[in-house]
């Protein structure tokens, strides 16, 4: 196994969890714009409230299969008229997984917690969202699932929401005769939290799994328990973190 744990290599910079700094919504709109948001009707609204309209694609994928993702663009023009609606250049898009939180008290066992690598996370339209990569077999039709667990029950002070990223490989195996096979496969996810939050702000403590890291070495067959924090905000909308990782093929998690 000493082979395969040295056989991953993250090629992306910042491989430690970012928490986003928070700005105001009428100063995030930028020319080259890397966000998150919904989509209905087809339609993107970012989370800090602005329309985009797809009047150029440079890539693949279509916004109305999507209920939720995240696009980089360039925005060309403001709409007429309008105040946050603009046209923008689509240059990359990735569906977002998106899971209500499992709460603590309503399980009935323990939930599976296999490791993660976690890229980033941040907290913006009332969403939790996490950037993270797990290493699959390429060839494999094994199924990896994410969740939230919201510790519901947990005794923490007033305002603290602790929520732990729960990874179910349902058994991936790795060894020496799949090595050559191992790869990063990368995702977005979000867990809707303004349901759960009742403050205006409050702090969220998110824990997980990870598979420990030397230098730019994922350690399979080594892992960590991490615990970050990040604040969250009514009014407040926090920028997404850079996409460094943009370009790598979206993978597909239930």
């Amino acid at each position: 196994m000493k082979k395969i744990a040295k056989s991953i290599i993250i090629i992306a910079t910042g491989i430690l969890a970012i928490a986003a700094t928070s700005c105001k919504k009428d100063d995030t709109i930028r020319y080259n714009n890397a966000t998150m948001g919904n989509v209905v009707n087809g339609i993107f609204t970012s989370d800090q409230g602005n329309i985009f309209n797809v009047v150029e694609q440079t890539c693949p994928g279509k916004l109305d299969t999507m209920k939720r993702a995240f696009v980089i663009c360039d925005v060309l023009s403001e709409k007429a008229g309008t105040e946050n609606e603009y046209e923008v250049r689509l240059n990359y898009i990735s569906s977002v997984l998106t899971k209500d939180a499992i709460f603590t008290s309503s399980l009935t066992k323990e939930m599976v917690n296999d490791p993660i690598v976690l890229q980033s996370y941040w907290v913006s339209g009332g969403y939790l969202n996490i950037y993270f990569a797990i290493p699959v077999v390429s060839d494999s039709k094994v199924v990896h699932y994410i969740n939230f667990e919201y510790e519901d029950n947990a005794s923490e002070a007033e305002g603290t929401y602790t929520f732990h990223i729960r990874h179910d490989g349902t058994g991936e195996v790795f060894n020496e005769s799949n090595q050559a096979k191992i790869q990063l496969a990368y995702a977005y996810a979000s867990v809707p939290v303004s349901s759960i939050i009742k403050e205006k702000e409050a702090r969220i403590i998110l824990k997980w799994k990870s598979h420990k890291i030397m230098g730019n070495t994922i350690l399979l067959t080594e892992t960590e328990d991490v615990k970050r924090e990040a604040l969250y905000s009514k009014d407040a909308y926090q920028q997404t973190p850079d996409a460094a990782s943009a370009g790598r093929r979206a993978f597909e998690i239930r």
